[in-house]
């Protein structure tokens, strides 16, 4: 916390900023509220501020969305937390009196810079209204790129954040049997890392028949479909520790090894993974990620979701999306736009996925890792190959 609070007033120098201002919400199982967590060790279920001094003296606080939620918050939170009220923006306007915040700048971090939403318009506009002096510059981009590097504690808690991950995709492949509705899937990949003390975060998944394949992506809204012998569940996979994220992607096959054309797509996964993996490293830039997984393009596939971004309690940059599409086959000579550069012990979610150009097939084979000299490190132990489920 000493460290994530001097890089927090180090950019609050920079940007000659009094404090700052930082919203979250509940997201999907708290995630959106990855930049006021970082500060304050709280994953609040509902909307939080947290009012930022830049001078150590000045003692910041936490505002907590629903009065009944304050008392989980000052057990977990490590600054002083209190109820927001009914009017969050009269208590930020209140507090920022307080400290003598009424003129001059101050930085608003909202929920995700890659995304590009945060605090709500209502609440912006009554403390603009309130403090018509006080200039507020949006640092939402600046502020994640402080967490996007992870310290030697991230990584801990994401190993072990991955070690609950790859108990819940072992417990599907071990528990999924023929006849159980598509939902209760759900059941045991969230029970598996509860019942070892995790929390759960994305359990995405899609079955289908191998022969007649139905849909490229890992649904988000499982539904009531019968699990069949033959079938294929494509996945996407993710248990927290205390908020910090594991991610795996496996298909897994139901009494059966995978059919010749998912042998194949499989494959292909495996190899893009295995050359983006080989390049992700200190100074990686985009061009060298999306030539590594141009092994996609030249079999006739594209890809539907991201080829890789940051993560480790929500997603961050690097980012590398679908439009990658556009540059397979690779042409050494063919420009690729600039993005940020690939750091040491950033946390990388690789994730080719293959899809069939009519989008009625694909697979995820992917997972979190960590960046270091020698390639990307992957924090999972459930192998590369595909998962048979007995049925």
């Amino acid at each position: 916390m000493a460290r994530r609070w001097e890089l927090a007033r180090d950019l609050m120098r920079r940007h000659d900023l009094g404090a700052l201002i930082v919203f979250g919400t509940s997201g999907v199982n708290r995630h959106n509220q990855a930049n006021v967590f970082w500060l304050t060790n709280h994953l609040d279920l509902h909307h939080a501020y947290l009012v930022a001094p830049r001078e150590p003296l000045v003692e910041p606080i936490l505002y907590v969305g629903l009065r009944n939620h304050v008392p989980a918050a000052q057990e977990t939170s490590s600054v002083p937390a209190a109820w927001g009220g009914y009017d969050p923006a009269a208590s930020l306007v209140s507090r920022l009196r307080l400290v003598g915040l009424v003129r001059g700048r101050v930085g608003l971090v909202g929920v995700n810079a890659t995304f590009g939403f945060g605090m709500p318009y209502q609440h912006y506009q009554s403390l603009r209204a309130a403090l018509p002096e006080l200039h507020v510059d949006d640092v939402t981009a600046e502020f994640a790129a402080l967490r996007a590097v992870k310290s030697g504690e991230e990584i801990s808690w994401l190993r072990k954040a991955a070690l609950l991950t790859d108990m819940a995709v072992r417990a599907l492949a071990a528990d999924a049997k023929e006849g159980m509705p598509e939902y209760a899937l759900l059941g045991i990949v969230e029970g598996a890392s509860r019942a070892a003390g995790g929390q759960p975060h994305i359990a995405f998944l899609r079955s289908m028949p191998m022969d007649e394949p139905n849909g490229c992506v890992p649904a988000q809204n499982p539904s009531d479909r019968r699990i069949l012998r033959g079938d294929v569940i494509i996945t996407e996979i993710s248990a927290s520790y205390w908020g910090y994220s594991g991610q795996i992607h496996r298909p897994v096959f139901v009494g059966a090894d995978p059919a010749p054309p998912w042998r194949r797509l499989f494959d292909t996964a495996q190899d893009a993974y295995l050359r983006m993996a080989h390049v992700i490293r200190p100074g990686a830039t985009p061009r060298d990620i999306i030539r590594g997984a141009s092994v996609i393009g030249e079999r006739g596939y594209r890809i539907y979701d991201d080829l890789m971004h940051g993560y480790g309690v929500d997603i961050l940059p690097p980012v590398i999306d679908r439009s990658c599409c556009d540059f397979w086959p690779w042409d050494e000579s063919r420009p690729v736009p600039e993005g940020r550069r690939v750091e040491r012990n950033m946390a990388i979610v690789i994730q080719p996925n293959p899809i069939t150009p009519d989008e009625r097939m694909g697979l995820q084979l992917g997972a979190l890792t960590i960046v270091s000299d020698d390639g990307a490190q992957c924090l999972h132990g459930v192998p590369f190959e595909p998962l048979i489920a007995k049925g």
